[in-house]
């Protein structure tokens, strides 16, 4: 039995001004929302003691393009929202996400920008919704105190 990402659904995007570590202006936006995770087919099968983990990975559906060579700070996690039980649970093998990485994915189309690219390991063998939540700090460009 295999997990697939079902659907992305994005909360109200947060945006505010901040400072960067360096004390130069900033800005600050985190993504968060819903992530739906189903089963590719109806059949569980239980190995005792073992947990399906399947890679998943997304942008954010409401997430900004970022300036190629920007540096950004990314930060990212992803908790279990709701677990999805169809009947018994007394085979339940546990759920969630492990391995929370975020990285600017090159923009397809045009190589002047980048995206915010999140993935994880799902965890379980049941359909489940995930919370996620991705930060991006980025300087404000003629703010920095670096010396070319």
């Amino acid at each position: 039995m295999a997990l697939r990402l079902a659907g992305v659904t994005p909360s109200p995007l947060l945006d505010q001004p901040a400072f960067a570590a360096d004390g130069s202006s900033a800005r600050l936006r985190t993504y968060s929302g819903d992530i739906t995770i189903a089963q590719d087919s109806g059949v569980i099968i239980y190995r005792s003691g073992q947990v399906d983990v399947a890679p998943m990975s997304f942008v954010p559906p409401d997430a900004e393009a970022i300036a190629t060579g920007a540096e950004p700070a990314l930060t990212a996690e992803v908790t279990i929202g709701q677990i999805l039980t169809t009947g018994s649970v007394e085979h339940f093998s546990g759920a969630g996400a492990a391995g929370v990485t975020v990285a600017l994915q090159p923009d397809q189309n045009d190589t002047a920008w980048c995206w915010p690219h999140l993935a994880f390991q799902a965890l379980g063998t049941r359909p489940m919704v995930l919370r996620y939540r991705l930060t991006v700090l980025t300087v404000l460009p003629g703010t920095s105190d670096e010396v070319p």
